[in-house]
């Protein structure tokens, strides 16, 4: 079955907000390290296709897109994804039009719901850097 994987460097806020609200980021080994593994199963990105016009045409093709981090040893970083099953490989056109739509989730969406719990818990949150996302689509 296809999949298309967007992944990127992922960042670590601080639980405790400074005394002006801003959250630092947290890049020690051991905290990145803890977050390895971890999944947000609340929702799929591939819930909310239908919602948009320049995805909806192709919805019925795509499922899954678990937010998760994992640990990679080699740059000591922390590194974001989500991915997708498909059931057809999807266009240039789709696969941008995927892209935007899964950084709006990741930045007002489902990312966002998911820092959210985090942050109400007083746990570090990481989320991805959407400028530097990268996309791989395999058959």
């Amino acid at each position: 079955m296809p999949t298309i994987r967007f992944t990127g460097p992922a960042l670590v806020a601080s639980a405790e907000e400074n005394d002006d609200g801003s959250l630092d980021l947290k890049s020690d080994m051991v905290t990145l390290e803890s977050l390895n593994g971890l999944s947000y199963e609340d929702e799929e990105f591939s819930d909310y296709l239908y919602d948009g016009e320049e995805t909806e045409n192709f919805a019925e093709h795509v499922s899954g897109g678990i937010l998760s981090f994992s640990y990679d040893t080699s740059s000591s970083s922390l590194i974001g994804s989500i991915e997708y099953r498909l059931s057809r490989l999807l266009s240039a056109y789709e696969v941008e039009a995927l892209e935007e739509y899964t950084i709006e989730q990741l930045t007002d969406g489902i990312g966002s719901n998911f820092s959210q719990e985090r942050a109400l818990s007083g746990e570090v949150t990481p989320f991805i850097n959407h400028e530097e996302l990268s996309c791989v689509q395999a058959s």
